[in-house]
């Protein structure tokens, strides 16, 4: 049988996740999420969607708001970072991008709202599973440091260690620097609001 190219195989990824993965917008009122209920196709013994993991009004769900970019803070879980993507989408969200040092100073000033002490880390939206060493988001399809430049990888990162390592997790070791990970590592995630900046 033939092998399937790992970009047929992202690109087919994406697009089931994106059929199965139908939601509409979801309304920020006072700094917090006011849930829309989804269509049935998102209630599937994977992704049930009104539950205590998605009442997101509650202590471990927190946000924090600079300039126009909104990230939102996941501490409860850890998952994958395709479940992570999964997850933000359920909601009307999105995995996160960060763009500018702005976004990265947003992300630690969310962190902090979130009670997470910046102890890390969490998946962010970037990989480079299409070619290897070339990393974009998942959620806009633009490369990392598109039309700035910025990126945050910690010294010697990324090293695609051991050749498993294609998705971006920020606050490797400290702060909000990006490590390559392994995309089935379980980790915590962070999701953000949709902004036309760099899309």
């Amino acid at each position: 049988s033939s092998k399937m190219s790992p970009k047929l195989a992202l690109a087919t990824v994406i697009l089931a996740i994106s059929l199965a993965t139908s939601y509409s917008a979801v309304p920020i009122q006072n700094g917090t999420l006011a849930v829309t209920p989804l269509p049935v196709r998102a209630n599937t013994p994977f992704f049930r969607a009104n539950t205590p993991f998605f009442r997101v009004n509650t202590p471990f769900f927190r946000a924090a708001q600079v300039s126009n970019q909104r990230y939102f803070v996941f501490n409860n879980r850890e998952v994958t970072f395709f479940e992570a993507w999964h997850q933000c989408a359920s909601i009307g969200l999105r995995l996160a991008s960060v763009n500018s040092a702005a976004d990265d100073a947003a992300l630690k000033l969310a962190l902090r709202a979130a009670d997470s002490n910046e102890v890390g880390p969490w998946w962010i939206a970037g990989t480079d599973l299409g070619k290897t060493g070339y990393f974009m988001w998942i959620t806009t399809m633009k490369p990392v440091g598109y039309r700035t430049g910025y990126s945050n990888f910690a010294p010697g990162q990324p090293d695609n260690a051991n050749g498993v390592e294609h998705c971006i997790e920020a606050g490797w070791r400290s702060g909000t620097t990006w490590n390559d990970r392994n995309c089935d590592a379980k980790r915590r995630y962070v999701c953000e609001t949709y902004t036309s900046e760099y899309c």
